[in-house]
């Protein structure tokens, strides 16, 4: 029995040490929410559980966006209302403004928009993509995320005017540009849209990007 808990805290210590490393902050950040998480879920206390939340933002040693995307999944686990957790999203915004966290801005945004896929307007979802691409122009990612943002609402025709502004952009990136138009046009291949086709091929096949998902986020079961 002591070796198998000795085992397990080797294997929590591990985990910590992997989060960590990839980021500084973030194990305690993963902890800080999983307490807030069991809060919600366990006791249905929603309020304790923001509480919880809030406290760990006010914590200078914590991974702030695991934070608040783990805050935001609670908020739309409880179906809050969802003016509130766009005030979530920006006061997550502002953490990049000093530019300390820039490394992984382009995630917030690609995040904010489908978050707007979800709970708001074709014109809100639009709002958040241009304001993406002008934060991060030099992300295909982000620009890739708005693409596909227009093919979730149907709109094939300016899709593909996002696209190829997007490679215009990236005219002296061969490697983004292949990545670009590999990622939306097999995003719309897979939706079913043979009329797009006709794009593949235009630049040479290239390996999509691996996701940038932080690996605390899968630890919190909230990805």
């Amino acid at each position: 029995m002591a070796a198998a808990t000795d085992r397990v805290h080797d294997d929590a210590a591990r985990r910590r040490a992997l989060l960590d490393a990839t980021t500084p902050g973030r194990s305690l950040a993963v902890g800080r929410c999983k307490v807030a998480l069991d809060t919600f879920r366990n006791e249905g206390n929603l309020h304790d559980a923001r509480t919880l939340l809030l406290d760990a933002l006010a914590c200078s040693n914590v991974h702030h966006p695991t934070i608040f995307r783990a805050w935001i999944s609670m908020e739309e686990e409880a179906r809050s209302d969802a003016a509130g957790v766009r005030k979530l999203f920006e006061a997550w915004r502002c953490s990049y403004l000093g530019g300390g966290l820039g490394h992984d801005e382009g995630g917030f945004w690609c995040h904010y928009i489908d978050f707007e896929l979800r709970h708001g307007t074709a014109a809100s979802v639009r709002s958040v993509a241009e304001r993406a691409v002008a934060a991060c122009p030099r992300d295909p990612a982000v620009h890739a995320k708005y693409a596909k943002a227009e093919l979730r609402m149907g709109c094939p025709d300016r899709a593909s005017a996002v696209l190829l502004s997007a490679l215009d952009l990236f005219a002296a990136d061969a490697k983004s540009r292949e990545w670009l138009e590999r990622e939306v046009t097999t995003y719309r291949d897979a939706m079913g849209h043979g009329s797009w086709r006709r794009l593949r091929g235009l630049l040479p096949f290239c390996r999509r990007r691996p996701s940038g998902l932080a690996p605390g986020y899968r630890l919190l079961g909230i990805a």
